[in-house]
């Protein structure tokens, strides 16, 4: 009885022993730093808004117009390849009244002259960049005055449509 109570005595040994080596393997595979790599991702967003100016819908064509601003229009990307942007103009810019008549005019685009008669026309190429581009730019129109004797009544209209893709 005797050997077997020392083989006991002798195990409870062994396992503490063998606990307090586990507790310092433990400990000396401890790291005294830690890091942890935080990330978000942002949509490609390429787009264009719009705004008419007050007036644009109720043009007086007996009288001369002269760079009339009719529209802003905001130019947004944050794409590093750049962007363009197309308008066209669906009578090529004539404003129409149907088949009873028309009155053409002429437009810039942020101070620039744009042709409408053949359409769609490139009226921004965005070049390549590291920047987001959050850009405003003002539409206008000039026209020539024609006497109302000289115009079918109704109302005179063009629809134009501006696009905005990324390259």
């Amino acid at each position: 009885m005797k050997n077997l109570r020392s083989y006991r005595y002798n195990t409870g040994a062994i396992l503490i022993v063998a606990g307090m080596f586990g507790l310092l393997v433990n400990q000396s595979l401890a790291a005294t730093t830690g890091n942890i790599t935080i990330s978000g991702v942002v949509s490609a967003a390429t787009a264009i808004v719009v705004n008419s100016v007050a007036g644009y819908n109720s043009l007086d064509l007996s009288t001369t117009a002269s760079d009339q601003a009719v529209a802003n229009v905001r130019e947004i990307n944050n794409t590093t390849n750049g962007y363009t942007v197309t308008l066209t103009s669906q009578n090529s810019g004539l404003l129409k009244n149907g088949t009873l008549g028309s009155v053409s005019y002429s437009a810039k685009y942020n101070g620039s002259s744009v042709s409408l008669s053949s359409t769609p026309v490139t009226i921004t190429n965005g070049a390549a960049s590291n920047s987001v581009v959050n850009v405003v730019k003002s539409f206008q129109i000039s026209y020539t005055g024609t006497a109302a004797s000289n115009l079918m009544v109704g109302t005179y209209s063009d629809t134009l449509t501006f696009t905005i893709a990324a390259n």
